[in-house]
């Protein structure tokens, strides 16, 4: 039988990719935030790019959406709807990921609370 090793133990985090988050930065805390969201396995389930000249805009292509891409699309612009005190800017949806800049104005947030690396289902909301 073939030794089944950790990805740990095979590359004994060699390999590891350092977090892009700022250590003591209280992510909750009143802020814009760029954000990526990528898909899993980079599958491109959002659409695929469609090159073409659009000679109104000068764009060289554009997304032909899914109908997940339209649900990723309808889910970003929910976002307010469940957190208040978030608003949107602008957002991109690319066939295997989503850029978006988030602004958290939340009137009620007190305190700062040093950000946890984890699970962030288990620190949201701050």
């Amino acid at each position: 039988m073939p030794n089944r090793c950790s990805e740990t133990d095979q590359y004994k985090n060699k390999y590891r990719v350092s977090p892009a988050r700022l250590p003591g930065w209280d992510y909750g805390a009143n802020a814009l935030y760029y954000i990526t969201i990528c898909t899993e396995n980079r599958e491109r389930y959002f659409g695929e790019i469609i090159s073409d000249i659009d000679h109104d805009t000068q764009n060289i292509g554009f997304l032909r959406k899914t109908v997940i891409g339209d649900i990723a699309h309808n889910n970003w612009l929910d976002i307010p709807n469940h957190f208040s005190f978030v608003e949107l800017d602008e957002f991109v949806i690319m066939p295997n990921h989503v850029h978006g800049i988030l602004y958290i104005n939340n009137p009620d947030k007190t305190g700062w609370q040093i950000n946890k690396f984890g699970v962030q289902s288990q620190i949201w909301p701050p």
